[in-house]
C-alpha cells in the first residue's frame, strides 16, 4: 500500500477487482458482495412468533392441566411417586384431546400459518414438544423438591 497525499492506494489486483465491481455495479461477479436476501435470523423470529400466535390458541388449557398434575404431586407429599405413570399418561392423553379440538375447530386459520409458510405438522410438532418438554421440566423439579 502507497499513501498517496490522503489516499490509500491498494496494489492488490483482487482488491481492486472487488472495489471497481462494486463500484460499477456489477455484483454478480462477486456473489459474497451482494447480499439482497434477508437474513436466517428475522425468519427464524417470524417463526417463532407464529408458533406462539398458535400456541395461545390452547395454552390456557395445557398449562391449567400442567399446574393441576404438579398440585397433585405436592398434595401427595411422598406417596406422589405411585400417580407418576397416571399424571404422565394424563398429560399425553390431554394433549391428544386438545390436538382434536383445535383440530376440528380451528381448521380454517391454519391456511393463514399455511400462506405465512408454515404447515400444520410443523405447527404442531413443535408446540407439543414445547409443552411436553416444559411439563417434563416442572413435573421432575416439583418431584425433587418432595
Amino acid at each position: 500500500m502507497l499513501s498517496n497525499a490522503g489516499f490509500v492506494v491498494i496494489e492488490s489486483p483482487v482488491v481492486s477487482n472487488i472495489f471497481s465491481a462494486k463500484l460499477l455495479g456489477l455484483c454478480f461477479l462477486y456473489p459474497a458482495l451482494h447480499k439482497a436476501r434477508p437474513l436466517p435470523t428475522i425468519k427464524m423470529r417470524t417463526t417463532i412468533r407464529l408458533i406462539i400466535t398458535f400456541y395461545k390458541s390452547f395454552a390456557f388449557a395445557s398449562n391449567l392441566i400442567t399446574l393441576s398434575c404438579l398440585y397433585l404431586i405436592i398434595w401427595y407429599g411422598e406417596k406422589a411417586i405411585y400417580i407418576v405413570q397416571a399424571l404422565f399418561w394424563f398429560k399425553i392423553i390431554t394433549l391428544g384431546l386438545i390436538f382434536y379440538y383445535i383440530q376440528s375447530s380451528k381448521k380454517d386459520e391454519f391456511y393463514y400459518y399455511k400462506n405465512l409458510g408454515l404447515t400444520k405438522k410443523h405447527l404442531w410438532i413443535s408446540t407439543l414438544t414445547v409443552d411436553f418438554i416444559l411439563f417434563l421440566i416442572l413435573f421432575f423439579l416439583t418431584l425433587r423438591a418432595q
